[in-house]
């Protein structure tokens, strides 16, 4: 089990301070959840800013999911899509970093962070701004 360290992250990734997304807000994450991925992302995280987080996006501030797919997850061929409350409802935090509509999912265990994101309920579908690509 790897848990969080007392060594000084890389780079200060700052919260803007907003309030937590609406319970029915869509969070969104670029390609299918594999497991090995998601934890290459948040060690990779946790390298640079010294937590683990996997990055996500949410309809928050205007930005919609045709938004989000078009400008922020325009090269994922499919799209992981979660409700902020059953993102929270699995124990996991939704953290408001870099600019909006950027979150990261975060959980002080790195297994953790993974095993309950994957588990958490979510619906695959195809990225709207993508024309081509295989199966999930």
């Amino acid at each position: 089990m790897m848990r969080l360290m007392d060594l000084p992250p890389k780079k200060r990734r700052s919260r803007r301070g907003e309030p937590a997304p609406e319970a029915g807000t869509l969070v969104v994450r670029g390609d299918v959840l594999d497991p090995t991925e998601l934890r290459i992302d948040a060690m990779e995280n946790f390298e640079v800013y010294g937590y683990w987080g996997i990055s996500t996006f949410a309809e928050v501030g205007g930005f919609d999911l045709a938004w989000i797919a078009a400008h922020k997850l325009a090269r994922a061929d499919w799209l992981a899509v979660f409700r902020t409350g059953d993102v929270v409802g699995a124990g996991l935090e939704l953290w408001d970093t870099g600019q909006s509509p950027h979150y990261d999912v975060v959980h002080d265990d790195v297994d953790e962070l993974v095993g309950r994101l994957v588990a958490c309920p979510h619906r695959i579908i195809r990225n709207p701004t993508e024309s081509s690509g295989g199966a999930p």
